[in-house]
C-alpha cells in the first residue's frame, strides 16, 4: 500500500476502532455498572480505603473525572465518602456491603465471559491477523529520530 493511502486509511480507521473498543461509559451486560466502575470497586476492595486522590493515581485518572465517577457509583450505594477526622480536608473511599458483593458479583460474571470489546474482537481473528495487528501497532508506536 502506497504511503499516502496508508495514512488516509489509519485516519479513517483509528476513530472508528476507538469508537468500538472504548468501554468506559457502556454498561456491563446485565448490569447497572460500568467497566470504570467495577474496577473503582475492585481498587478499593483490594486497598481498602483509598483517598480520592490515591484512587485518581491508581485509576489513572483526574481528579475531577474521578469525583464524576464516585459520584455515580456513591449513588448506587456501593461505595461512601468519609473526611478524615484529624485532616477535615481529605476524603476517603470506603467499600460498602452492597459494593463488595457487586466486586465479587462483576469478577465471577466476566471471569471466562470475554465480554469486552476488544477480547470479543480479537477472539475472532486469525493468529496471523492478530499478529500483524500487534506488529503494525508496535511500529506506529516506535519512536522515529527527527525528520525521519
Amino acid at each position: 500500500m502506497e504511503e499516502n493511502a496508508a495514512v488516509e486509511e489509519i485516519s479513517r480507521l483509528y476513530p472508528a476502532v476507538h469508537r468500538r473498543l472504548r468501554t468506559s461509559g457502556r454498561l456491563l451486560p446485565g448490569r447497572d455498572l460500568t467497566a470504570r466502575m467495577v474496577s473503582v470497586l475492585r481498587h478499593v476492595v483490594s486497598y481498602g480505603p483509598l483517598t480520592v486522590g490515591d484512587l485518581a493515581g491508581r485509576l489513572r485518572l483526574s481528579r475531577a473525572a474521578t469525583t464524576e465517577l464516585l459520584d455515580r457509583v456513591e449513588s448506587r450505594g456501593l461505595v461512601a465518602r468519609t473526611r478524615d477526622q484529624r485532616d477535615r480536608r481529605r476524603v476517603y473511599v470506603r467499600i460498602t456491603e452492597a459494593g463488595r458483593a457487586a466486586a465479587d458479583g462483576a469478577g465471577r460474571d466476566d471471569a471466562g465471559r470475554g465480554d469486552d470489546p476488544l477480547t470479543a474482537a480479537v477472539r475472532t481473528m486469525t493468529p496471523q491477523e492478530r499478529q500483524g495487528l500487534v506488529d503494525g501497532l508496535r511500529a506506529l508506536l516506535r519512536e522515529r529520530p527527527a525528520g525521519g
